[in-house]
């Protein structure tokens, strides 16, 4: 059995000049939950559009459950791929169980029982009767889970789904996808701009910038990032950098004389070395990352 339900080998996606994704090698193992995080254009929805088989990379490739892209068959694999995108086929006139019956007939699935398992799945079962565009809250996103759910796959393709929800309603669609992860065994890659929303349900990030997959952590070093951050002011904040970068320290250079150092950098030992450079650290706060500035400090942010 393959170890990866996905696997990309140097996947590149160019739209004339514009390279959209850049040799990207992402390891989505089987039966896990990978966040990819990035701010937006940074490639996110094209990654999903090439694994669904919307659009062909332009070169590299990847592994489905074992099986290249490149191989004769692979089109069998496709149908063990759900994709939740934004705007999904979800017609807004028809009701719920009405969209999910038409999915359904398209995926060939046999029998009448598979809207309503999907519906009991995504807890959507009192929304039946609901047409599409009357759906509340995060229940669209639910409906657009549901309707990958239909062809029972084993990987679960979702871009953006926590994009313009409040806390609550995030938290009720990361609980849905962390059950689902558990209860069927799903493989699931779903997309954030924001990494606190796949906190406490992604088990492995990716962080994607401009194309280009800079990192891949697990949750308990995406935890330690979110939790270890120095502020720091010098009299001279070139020095500061000098000595960060030969020590391989990640930093975010803030202005003339201040910056953040992430992961837990030794503190004595760095004050020593800036003396040896000349120079004379001001002042030092030891605080908590946002979760919105965590792009920059695990995506670069070196100068």
């Amino acid at each position: 059995m393959a170890e990866y339900a996905v696997e990309t080998k140097d996947l590149t996606k160019q739209f004339g000049r514009i390279v959209a994704l850049d040799k990207v090698n992402l390891h989505l193992t089987r039966g896990t939950v990978y966040g990819l995080v990035g701010k937006n254009g940074s490639g996110k929805s094209t990654l999903i559009r090439v694994l669904a088989g919307l659009s062909k990379p332009t070169s590299g490739g990847y592994v489905l459950f074992g099986r290249e892209d490149s191989q004769k068959g692979f089109s069998s694999e496709r149908k063990l791929i759900g994709v939740a995108a934004e705007g999904a086929a979800l017609v807004p006139g028809e009701t719920l169980e009405a969209n999910l019956k038409r999915q359904c007939g398209l995926l060939g699935i046999p029998g009448k029982n598979r809207p309503a398992e999907v519906m009991k799945l995504t807890g959507l079962t009192e929304f039946a009767k609901t047409k599409a565009a009357k759906l509340p809250e995060e229940k669209p996103v639910l409906a657009a889970i549901a309707m990958a759910l239909c062809g029972n796959p084993d990987l679960l393709l979702l871009d953006g789904p926590f994009e313009g929800l409040g806390a609550q309603q995030r938290a009720s669609v990361a609980a849905l996808l962390s059950s689902l992860n558990r209860e069927l065994e799903l493989s699931i890659l779903v997309t954030a701009s924001d990494p606190e929303s796949l906190f406490g349900l992604a088990t492995r990030y990716g962080i994607l910038t401009h194309g280009d997959l800079v990192r891949e952590l697990s949750s308990e070093e995406m935890k330690a990032a979110q939790e270890t951050a120095l502020r720091v002011k010098v009299s001279d904040v070139n020095a500061l950098a000098r000595v960060l970068v030969a020590k391989d320290i990640r930093h975010r250079i803030l202005d003339a004389d201040t910056a953040d150092i992430y992961g837990k950098p030794q503190i004595t030992e760095l004050v020593m070395a800036l003396a040896k450079e000349g120079c004379d650290v001001l002042e030092l706060e030891e605080r908590t990352e946002r979760a919105e500035n965590l792009l920059d400090a695990l995506g670069g942010g070196k100068v």
